[in-house]
C-alpha cells in the first residue's frame, strides 16, 4: 500500500486478506479456549485488532 501506483489495489487486497483470515482467527480462539492463559488471551486478543486494520485499509483505498 506504500507505492502510489498500486495503493488502491494493495489496500483492496489487504481488506480481502483481513476478511478471509478472520474466520480462521475465530476458529483458533474457539479451539484455544481451554489452553493456558497467555495462549488463550493471544488468540482472543487478535480478534478486535482486525477491525482497525480493515478500517485503515479501507481508508487508504478510499484516499488512493
Amino acid at each position: 500500500m506504500a507505492r502510489p501506483a498500486t495503493r488502491r489495489l494493495g489496500a483492496t487486497a489487504a481488506v480481502g486478506l483481513f476478511l478471509a483470515v478472520y474466520p480462521a482467527n475465530l476458529q483458533m480462539a474457539w479451539d484455544w479456549r481451554h489452553r493456558t492463559f497467555p495462549l488463550g488471551a493471544a488468540a482472543l486478543g487478535r480478534l478486535p485488532l482486525q477491525y482497525p486494520m480493515i478500517m485503515y485499509a479501507l481508508r487508504v483505498r478510499a484516499e488512493a
